[in-house]
């Protein structure tokens, strides 16, 4: 029976493995027969366009995973860029990010290549700073298995050459086997002269579904403008996030009925205009700086240390050995450092309200919406000088120090 169950485990643990290894097989090989970014046929940097063409799919489809993605709490946009940096464009043998570090040439300049590179940021902190972190990597995880699934379905497909396939040509009728064009004259049999063939029937038209989505898009932007005196809660980012929504829904309603395909050219700068106003607080401080303050005297240290994009470096190591002072660093993205002394009594809350790292006086998190807090007595125990900190940032990295 022992020998049994035993026997039975390894069975289990050799197929986990197995399968497992065929995963990684599967996504090795991917890597090494990824998409390129045609020239032809993009509507921004290619990435569905050369999925599409890998894997013989409509690009469509791809364009509207890469959407409902967006609207997943904002997913498919940095999956988009990383597609961007990752894969290579058409006539190049490595990609952006590649050619970045010195690995390749790249027709993608390293301008842009940086500039996408930025983009990033923006992007993970709304993607991440919306409370669904579970959400997140669940739709990560989808993303991540339907690219697997592709690979291994259709991955033995060589990748098509246009968006369109020519349909093949049909055989000459009556046309022998070894000349299925009829090529030679003397296979000839010419019919004799009919009727000629009736005009084709006109094509009929189809739904005119961009029109109509601008249209209700411009009827949003009516309804805002009328009932925003009477709603003080309804912001420009809320009016941004509506016209998405109802252009979102023109290019699926699109997809199956022929049209609409122009919506994309006004939906992506919506989105990344969305992004932007949600990600970044236009409200704080709008300064690029990097500051160092070290004050001496307790009547120095300031109630707010504040920058837009930058860093913090506020020294307390000078103050005297009693009193008690409280003060805030923030910042909306940069590197937040703060030294206290080694026998101040610490009181701390640290946080990254979209996505960074903490590190404060031995508590430390990282991810999206991190906070640590707690009270530090130095290394004398309680007594003396007492420290109060609130050390937050939107994106970065917040380190308290003793010492």
């Amino acid at each position: 029976m022992w020998f049994a169950l035993r026997r039975r485990n390894l069975v289990v643990v050799s197929g986990t493995e197995k399968a497992m290894q065929g995963v990684a097989d599967t996504l090795r090989e991917f890597w090494a027969h990824r998409p390129v970014r045609p020239r032809a046929g993009r509507k921004l940097g290619g990435v569905a366009t050369g999925i599409a063409m890998r894997y013989r799919i409509d690009p469509v489809i791809v364009r509207i995973a890469f959407v409902a993605l967006a609207l997943s709490g904002g997913v498919g946009v940095p999956l988009y860029l990383v597609g961007w940096l990752a894969l290579p464009d058409e006539g190049d043998a490595v990609s952006p990010l590649e050619s970045l570090v010195h690995k390749g040439q790249s027709a993608t300049s390293p301008a842009k290549t940086v500039l996408l590179g930025l983009l990033m940021f923006p992007a993970l902190a709304y993607t991440f700073g919306g409370g669904g972190g579970f959400q997140v990597f669940v739709t990560i995880a989808a993303a991540v298995g339907g690219v697997y699934l592709l690979q291994k379905n259709r991955g033995h497909l060589q990748p098509a050459t246009t968006l369109v396939e020519p349909p093949p040509v049909p055989p000459v009728p009556g046309a022998p086997a070894w000349d299925p064009l009829g090529a030679a004259p003397f296979a000839w049999d010419l019919p004799e002269p009919s009727a000629p063939a009736p005009p084709p029937a006109p094509r009929p038209r189809k739904p005119r579904v961009g029109l109509a989505t601008l249209g209700v898009a411009m009827l949003v932007v009516a309804g805002s403008t009328i009932a925003w005196p009477f709603a003080p809660w309804l912001s420009a980012a809320h009016v941004v996030g509506l016209l998405v929504a109802v252009l979102a829904a023109g290019l699926l309603i699109g997809s199956f009925t022929g049209g609409g395909r122009g919506l994309v050219w006004l939906l992506v700068p919506l989105s990344v205009l969305g992004f932007a106003m949600t990600a970044v607080d236009f409200d704080g401080p709008a300064t690029v700086r990097n500051v160092s303050p070290a004050p001496k005297t307790l009547e120095e240290v300031q109630g707010r240390y504040e920058v837009g994009v930058g860093g913090v470096q506020l020294d307390l190591r000078e103050l005297p050995d009693s009193g008690s002072v409280r003060t805030s660093v923030e910042a909306d993205l940069g590197e937040l450092v703060v030294h206290v002394p080694k026998t101040a009594d610490v009181t701390f809350t640290c946080e990254a309200t979209s996505i960074g790292e903490l590190d404060c006086l031995g508590r430390k998190a990282q991810g999206g919406g991190v906070q640590v807090e707690g009270k530090d007595l130095g290394d004398n125990g309680e007594g003396g000088l007492k420290i109060d900190l609130d050390v937050r940032t939107n994106v970065g990295e917040v380190k308290v120090l003793r010492g």
